[in-house]
């Protein structure tokens, strides 16, 4: 054990970052609970992909065939497996190469488009949609090398990048909100739980939910390490009596097809009889490669600016500016990765700053993480094991403390203002971070261009703004 510490300590450099194995293991197994529902979630919506496996309500048929006798259930459990196993690989990858405590995992924002963009809009098989996930990697993997990313992640002004920050803590909260049911919907409006109703589940897990994080705010004022982890396991005992800790959607593991989902892409992509359809084919082929690419730059840029101002010291952001490029070569090496493991994509996860908040500082929270991961691959499918509530703490109390850098924000000069209430805004409204993010590009270009100083704009502005503006046309409005 004592071998084990030492070369734990000469690989990440623990005392040199103030942290410790415990410490990092604290912080790991905060991120996993946290980042379990995305793990289990993403494999749901790309079940949308195949024929068959959805009724008119949009819930998964388990029993319909959907592929060579293979059922819509067996296909969700693979599907799992293979999620859990890249957010493993990715997460591990990321932490040995960069010693930074990011965690990685198939993007729900990019599951999404794929589905329902790729593969249902443009009429793409899913094994097709593979293959266009892992030529967007590579894609990304030139642009990481060539420097390309690193200049448009410096052209970005300050006043976004705080306003990306807050955005992210409000997009992070309001999630939180919703998982815990302290907000529902009804009629299309947005309204408080009902706060009576003892007898729903829905109310209980909002109460749940608000003790859970009474509780870490009293740890936090009393400085107590560990805070949200254990706010989290109490949530978690507690649902117990509420009767919120249950299994749901039931799996059998009995002949789980492995290989309907594992080294599939097929390359396949172009088609067309006169070289007209081909050449439009190709066209098509290439805007949806360069969307999902420039979603994945801006998913991890996105992460990167909110921890960068989340670790709140001088060391800590010289080591995320200096491993800058590392970074993204990874993300783009795993997003390639995970095609071949039968996952859309794989991006570094904004909600790593939970891990960070709870006192991650190296790669080791990265690793531990993706070890457990792939430890509990086997009960992937039982995710949802982990009550709403308790990962609704985790999520509302990070994003109120990320917020925190909103102060930053320059509201003096209405025309930074109005951009950066654009990308804060727009994220939780929107329910997309890259909404916000692209609007706020988008208003800080245009104000400066009717105000005569789109000359003082650094020109890269130019090409980004352009840039979202065609992936926000052909982005869902749920992505």
């Amino acid at each position: 054990m004592h071998r084990i510490k030492l070369f734990l300590e000469k690989y990440f450099h623990l005392s040199k970052h103030n942290t410790s194995c415990r410490q990092e293991l604290l912080a790991a197994v905060t991120d996993y609970f946290t980042l379990l529902y995305i793990l289990s979630l993403v494999p749901e919506v790309i079940v949308g992909s195949f024929p068959n496996a959805i009724n008119a309500n949009g819930e998964i048929i388990l029993s319909a065939q959907v592929l060579n006798g293979i059922t819509a259930g067996q296909l969700l459990a693979s599907l799992s497996i293979a999620s859990f196993w890249a957010a493993g690989i990715g997460s591990i990858l990321i932490g040995l190469a960069t010693n930074m405590p990011f965690i990685q995992g198939p993007s729900l924002a990019i599951a999404t488009f794929t589905v329902y963009t790729v593969c249902n809009g443009f009429g793409y098989t899913y094994y097709q949609a593979l293959a266009i996930v892992f030529l967007s990697g590579v894609f990304f993997f030139i642009l990481s090398a060539t420097g390309i990313e690193q200049k448009i992640h410096r052209a970005i002004p300050q006043n976004i990048k705080y306003a990306v920050t807050a955005g992210i803590g409000m997009f992070i909260t309001y999630t939180g909100l919703l998982k815990a049911h302290i907000i529902n919907f009804d009629g299309g409006f947005p309204s408080i739980f009902d706060m009576l109703a003892l007898d729903t589940a829905d109310t209980r897990s909002a109460w749940l939910a608000i003790i859970g994080i009474i509780l870490i705010v009293i740890l936090l004022e009393k400085h107590v390490h560990a805070a949200i982890f254990i706010g989290k396991i109490v949530c978690i005992a507690l649902a117990v009596p509420l009767g919120l800790l249950h299994i749901t959607n039931m799996i059998s593991f009995k002949d789980i097809p492995l290989g309907a989902v594992l080294f599939k892409p097929d390359f396949h992509l172009i088609s067309g009889d006169t070289p007209r359809s081909r050449i439009f084919s190709l066209t098509t082929l290439l805007i949806i490669i360069f969307s999902i690419c420039i979603m994945d730059i801006f998913e991890t840029m996105s992460m990167l600016i909110a921890t960068d101002h989340v670790l709140k010291m001088n060391d800590e952001k010289a080591r995320i500016k200096g491993r800058t490029l590392r970074i993204l070569e990874v993300d783009a090496l795993t997003t390639s990765v995970g095609s071949l493991l039968g996952i859309t994509n794989v991006s570094t996860y904004i909600e790593s700053t939970t891990g960070v908040i709870e006192g991650a500082r190296t790669g080791l929270t990265a690793v531990i993480t993706g070890l457990l991961f792939i430890a509990t691959s086997v009960f992937a499918p039982f995710a949802g094991f982990v009550p709403s509530a308790a990962t609704a703490t985790t999520l509302i109390v990070a994003g109120v403390l990320m917020m925190n850098v909103i102060k930053n924000v320059d509201f003096d000069q209405p025309a930074d203002a109005v951009s950066a209430v654009f990308t804060i805004m727009l994220m939780p409204l929107t329910n997309s971070i890259l909404t916000g993010i692209g609007f706020g590009v988008i208003i800080y270009l245009l104000t400066r261009v009717f105000m005569g100083k789109g000359h003082r704009v650094n020109p890269l502005i130019y090409i980004v703004a352009l840039l979202f503006a065609i992936v926000l046309i052909f982005l869902p409005r749920n992505a």
